[in-house]
């Protein structure tokens, strides 16, 4: 008789990850116009919401913030990758955005640290497809 091997669990931080990604889509998605073009908030270029990404003002390696949607925002390759993000003109969007008060609380918390239960990030996942999949749908992308 064969023994069947458990299928072994994602960890909690490839969890986190996975989340992440899916958030990403979300806010380039809810940024997409009738034809799913983005702008940059950072330099203000236009591409298909598939060709840009969901860049975070406060880094991603802070984990307090990685999943807060208001953090990331679309922004094209160039400023999220060799632009590392752009700062300045983030910064601006940013303070426009939210205002200087939430913005300087989001710099403050920035080494906070967050860690999920393995329970809540899988529900963090499930809630953030069914948006993905409703976005999708309302906006015909």
């Amino acid at each position: 008789m064969a023994v069947k091997k458990k299928k072994k669990l994602k960890s909690i931080a490839k969890l986190v990850e996975e989340a992440a990604v899916i958030l990403q889509r979300i806010v380039r998605l809810k940024a997409a116009d009738g034809q799913g073009y983005v702008q940059c908030v950072t330099c203000g270029i236009q591409q298909p919401w598939q060709d840009m990404q969901g860049g975070h003002f406060i880094s991603r390696v802070f984990t307090a913030h990685k999943l807060l949607e208001e953090n990331i925002n679309p922004q094209c390759p160039r400023c999220n990758g060799p632009l590392r993000g752009n700062q300045a003109a983030y910064t601006l969007f940013m303070v426009d955005t939210y205002g200087r008060e939430w913005v300087d609380e989001l710099l403050a918390t920035k080494s906070q640290t967050k860690k999920y239960l393995r329970y809540e990030i899988e529900e963090v996942i499930d809630d953030l497809k069914d948006r993905e999949t409703n976005i999708r749908r309302l906006k015909g992308l």
